[in-house]
């Protein structure tokens, strides 16, 4: 049983929580990290877990977003072990597991959590929250197969000359859906073979009605189709370079208009820097994502492709 907080304590959680907030959305994971131990220096003593799991969850959602894998499947095992099985943040917890297993590419482990997530029919509890919750879990899953099997621990190369010309010929001769199926013919046959393995095994998982209502493993692996998945897959890894208030990019647009932002080629160097972080080296899709959010602009692709956290599911 939890010991009542202080109002000197709850006071301190105002502030260090909002802060915890900013630090993940700004993905400054030094910062998240020395924040959350200042929380648990008030939430472990007082037995106040379920808050503390919350606020570690985040954490450890962005050391996933920044590839900091083995200390996030560490921190999340250790949640899972103290929150009651019952609880909607046990679920968000092995969604992450599954999530971090996935983007390790260990997809056989990641069976287990996902079977977990999709069967638990108990902590939501209205049926339309629940299928929503499904619909966005199994998509994320989906992103992170597709981003699994484009990257490499290997160093790549992107020739930027190269994908400002094919970025340039593909907004001029292409529709946005045909750039979409431009990405899907572009990705390796392991893309389409483990999207439509691990959409299969997730979808099974569901009532039959709730299966039928989304889309099916071979709908899934559609050019179209593919070419989303990849593309919804890499806003996690470019959102914030190019969405951050803070980033030149952004200040630059705010600033100076989208017409400065294309003359200095800052979307395509800025997407392209971003590829190359991960171990990203086709050269196809990245000029087909260059195109998109040129196509798109920077305040529409900010405010359409934000990327929806785990624990957000809950808010939508």
């Amino acid at each position: 049983m939890n010991i009542p907080l202080s109002e000197k304590q709850k006071e301190r959680l105002k502030i260090l929580e909002p802060k915890l907030e900013d630090a993940v959305k700004n993905q400054d994971f030094n910062t998240a990290k020395d924040i959350i131990i200042d929380i648990q220096t008030i939430l472990r003593p007082t037995q106040h877990f379920v808050r503390l799991v919350q606020a570690k969850n985040k954490l450890y959602e962005l050391a996933i977003e920044l590839n900091k894998l083995e200390f996030a499947l560490n921190g999340l095992l250790s949640n899972k072990e103290v929150v009651n099985e019952k609880t909607r943040i046990h679920l968000e917890t092995i969604s992450l597991i599954a999530i971090c297993y996935l983007r390790m590419k260990e997809v056989e482990k990641a069976k287990e959590y996902i079977r977990s997530v999709l069967q638990n029919h108990t902590v939501i509890k209205t049926q339309r929250t629940r299928e929503i919750f499904h619909s966005e879990i199994i998509n994320r899953f989906n992103e992170e197969v597709a981003l699994a099997t484009l990257t490499s621990t290997k160093n790549v190369r992107l020739d930027e000359d190269e994908i400002e010309r094919e970025s340039i010929r593909i907004i001029q001769t292409l529709s946005d859906d045909e750039i979409f199926s431009n990405i899907g013919q572009s990705s390796p046959q392991s893309t389409r073979d483990l999207i439509y393995l691990v959409h299969d095994f997730s979808t099974k998982q569901l009532p039959y009605t709730e299966r039928k209502a989304l889309p099916s493993p071979d709908q899934k692996i559609k050019d179209k189709e593919v070419g989303i998945t990849v593309f919804e897959s890499i806003k996690r890894v470019i959102y914030n370079s190019l969405c951050n208030p803070e980033s030149e990019i952004y200040k630059t647009w705010f600033n100076n208009g989208m017409q400065t932002v294309l003359s200095k080629g800052y979307i395509k160097s800025c997407i392209v820097s971003c590829l190359i972080n991960i171990g990203f080296g086709v050269t196809m899709i990245a000029a087909s994502i260059v195109a998109l959010v040129t196509k798109f602009g920077i305040e529409v692709y900010c405010e359409k492709y934000k990327p929806i956290y785990i624990s957000d599911i809950r808010k939508q």
